[in-house]
């Protein structure tokens, strides 16, 4: 029931453009928003994953939609455009999420992998066509992850070594106590977990690929001493953390408790560690009934920013990339439909 819901709702984000990308998000004021071009990327491979667990069709043609709308807003420079349909600066975090879709589109991808490694400086750091201009996140883990996923199709041999670097750039950033300086959004906030998820998720997936066990390990900590303040508050988590792990607990940010399961049930695939399997589902389980199943079309199956609704992440909206992260958990959960 669960992912058959979000999945319509995923349609409608999809048909509310005319087929031109998934739309950003609904507002119950401003109901749709223009498709954001960094989601629809990596919302393509979870809708090819469900066209093969669901064995339907119409999903794949969806995700081929997505792909081709994705191919006529590239930039002649090969980046791909931030903010949302109609823009046309180039970011280098959207362009480096678009990659998760392009698997099947080589010129598409080639040239976006050309383009982002011309903008990498020589200590391993991209620092132009940021979100927050003069801020280096340490969420740009996910952009180098996103290259080299990328590179499993392309082959290019100078990837891997830059994105070694690259990815040590960041690891820099581990704090003795877990946390990672700027994971957040900007300097010196606390990070939503959905930004604290990401970096972590840069992180393991680009340590998985470049065989960098000490990284993992890492990422293991940070986990663990995140599931040690969730104990510590009642097993709640909380919606943002800052660097010392204070928690504001007045809201959950959906997004980053589904990207947590993921997280943690790949940590378990690792490990074998029951703790990280519980988590999986406990993190899940935190958030399902925040999923709306009602009669609006509009919000049928969709998952808010934020439980309650009013939250600090995207108040009052429902974001097509909740949808996404809550299906990729639930299909590595025992969670109904």
């Amino acid at each position: 029931m669960h992912s058959d819901a979000a999945l319509h709702w995923i349609r409608r984000s999809i048909e509310a453009t005319g087929g031109q990308g998934s739309s950003h998000s609904w507002h119950p004021l401003f109901g749709w928003s223009k498709a954001y071009p960094e989601t629809t990327g990596y919302l393509i491979e979870t809708l090819l994953t469900y066209a093969e667990l669901k064995q339907d069709e119409s999903l794949r043609q969806l995700a081929f939609s997505c792909i081709n709308w994705l191919e006529t807003i590239q930039l002649p420079s090969g980046a791909f455009p931030g903010l949302l349909a109609g823009n046309t600066r180039p970011s280098i975090f959207n362009t480096s999420q678009i990659l998760f879709g392009l698997t099947n589109r080589k010129d598409a991808s080639e040239r976006a992998v050309s383009w982002l490694l011309s903008n990498l400086e020589p200590d391993g750091a991209w620092r132009a066509h940021a979100f927050v201009p003069g801020f280096v996140p340490s969420y740009y883990t996910r952009a180098v992850w996103g290259v080299l996923h990328a590179n499993d199709s392309l082959k290019k041999p100078e990837v891997e070594g830059l994105m070694w670097r690259s990815l040590h750039f960041y690891a820099e950033r581990f704090l003795p106590n877990g946390a990672v300086k700027d994971w957040g959004f900007r300097a010196s906030e606390a990070a939503f977990t959905h930004t604290l998820a990401y970096t972590l998720e840069g992180f393991w997936g680009s340590a998985e690929r470049l065989g960098e066990q000490a990284i993992m390990d890492k990422v293991i900590a940070s986990m663990e001493r995140l599931l040690a303040e969730r104990a510590r508050a009642g097993g709640r988590t909380a919606g943002r953390y800052d660097e010392h792990w204070k928690g504001d607990y007045s809201f959950l940010c959906v997004t980053g408790n589904c990207q947590l399961s993921i997280l943690c049930h790949k940590i378990w695939a690792l490990t074998g560690e029951p703790k990280f399997e519980e988590a999986a589902s406990s993190f899940l389980s935190e958030i399902i009934g925040s999923q709306k199943l009602c009669a609006n079309k509009n919000t049928f199956g969709a998952l808010p920013g934020s439980a309650p609704l009013w939250g600090a992440y995207l108040p009052f909206r429902y974001p097509n990339w909740a949808a996404k992260f809550f299906l990729d958990a639930v299909s590595r959960n025992s969670v109904p439909g």
